[in-house]
């Protein structure tokens, strides 16, 4: 079980990352610290949403 949890948070830590990393490139330093700071507040949800708006463009 713990290890489970333990996996979890270092997926949500390498995915918080790739959102800022992916977000700066394309569209700039401050919008990719607005990505991450929304992923991180709104977990999948916010990730989802990432991606659904990234693929928009």
């Amino acid at each position: 079980m713990v290890a489970i949890l333990i996996l979890l948070w270092i997926l949500s830590i390498i995915g918080l990352f790739w959102v800022w990393s992916d977000a700066s490139e394309k569209r700039g330093a401050n919008i990719g610290c607005l990505w991450a700071l929304i992923v991180l507040l709104l977990g999948p949800i916010g990730f989802i949403a990432y991606l659904v708006v990234r693929n928009s463009d």
